[in-house]
């Protein structure tokens, strides 16, 4: 098999196996390729204790420890099932432009997690747990209790398997006045654009809803420390207005706003 690790060969040569024993052997050695240039690290969304948020960038090796909160265990992303599902997702798919991959993602995600998860769902997840046993991704399948933690760590290892570079962010959502802890990704296309992605919150337009994503630039990650959503380029873009239910303030904080070291808010 070729060393595929690029998004475009990758989608050809999902379109030309012929049948599912052919993704698996592709999965597994994807996987192991990932796996094996990836450490084991703890992906926190507290920054050395302070809730300030964090980014981490690549794959999140499966026995690397993501811990959403202090109040329950970490779920790790061990699940090679989630992989073939997505293969197997867009296999005869037109994927050409980044657009069309957030659109796959983001219908993958809701197929798999549901559309809008329920907290009580997610906290039974960890409630239930049995003693002795990890948090798995898989834990979260078809019954709505993955929230933004669990999508986002998805989208990042999807991103990643596919050849694109990903970012997990973990910070804050700042939307109708309303701040709140939030994880989200941001994606650096080939050219270097950054993209912000939230796959938790798609947006409504009068014809249904679509991928949120924003374009950032060709920007240093480190130097992000907000993004204002711009919902006017994807109403362009659809060519449909917004659904007037919609919230139009979204703005999208990370760690670095607050690592700044003029910020009042660490004095």
């Amino acid at each position: 098999m070729a060393n595929l690790n690029n998004f475009r060969d990758i989608v050809n040569y999902i379109n030309s196996v012929d049948n599912e024993e052919q993704i698996k052997k592709f999965v597994m050695s994807r996987l192991e390729e990932l796996e094996k240039n990836s450490e084991k690290r703890t992906i926190d969304r507290n920054n050395n204790g302070r809730l300030i948020g964090t980014i981490t960038d690549g794959y999140i090796n499966s026995e690397s420890p993501i811990i959403s909160s202090y109040m329950v265990d970490p779920f790790y992303m061990n699940d090679i099932t989630l992989y073939i599902k997505f293969m197997k997702f867009i296999k005869g798919k037109n994927l050409n432009n980044p657009l069309q991959f957030f659109h796959a993602i983001q219908d993958f995600t809701i197929e798999v997690f549901g559309f809008k998860g329920n907290q009580n769902n997610r906290i039974n997840v960890y409630l239930q747990k049995e003693k002795g046993k990890q948090v798995s991704i898989a834990d979260f399948y078809k019954n709505d209790s993955a929230l933004c933690s669990e999508r986002s760590a998805a989208v990042q290892n999807l991103a990643e398997f596919c050849g694109i570079k990903s970012y997990l962010v973990f910070g804050k959502l700042n939307s109708d006045n309303n701040v709140e802890e939030h994880a989200y990704n941001i994606l650096k296309m080939k050219d270097g654009t950054l993209i912000l992605f939230d796959v938790t919150n798609p947006v409504t337009l009068t014809s249904g809803y679509v991928p949120a994503y924003s374009i950032i630039g060709k920007e240093d990650i480190n130097n992000i420390e907000s993004i204002t959503f711009d919902f006017a380029k994807l109403s362009e873009i659809y060519g449909k207005p917004i659904h007037p239910e919609e919230v139009l303030d979204r703005n999208y904080i990370t760690c670095n706003y607050y690592l700044k070291e003029d910020n009042p808010k660490l004095k």
